[in-house]
């Protein structure tokens, strides 16, 4: 069972998930969308497939580097989202 990947979209300055925003909390926020679609799509594959199933344990390794990916890359958007507040200035 392989699991589908779909395409995201470049974000413009419109439609960035948050305001003010930088390039970087951007890609940081592409990594994680992309790294949250594989571990859905992992965990139902493996909600479906037998415990000896030979293809599990490639699956639950795919698991595993998908939750680092994701580690990798929430905390790095958590602290230029501080950043990117901390400059805005005070009303």
């Amino acid at each position: 069972m392989k699991t589908k990947r779909s395409s995201r979209p470049s974000f413009t300055e419109q439609d960035t998930l948050v305001m003010p925003s930088t390039p970087m909390l951007e890609q940081h926020f592409e990594d994680i969308l992309e790294a949250v679609e594989e571990i859905h799509n992992l965990s139902a594959a493996l909600r479906v497939i037998s415990l000896d199933d030979k293809n599990r344990d490639g699956y639950e390794g795919r698991l595993y580097a998908a939750l680092t990916h994701l580690d990798h890359h929430v905390k790095p958007a958590i602290k230029e989202w501080d950043r990117v507040v901390d400059r805005m200035p005070e009303d």
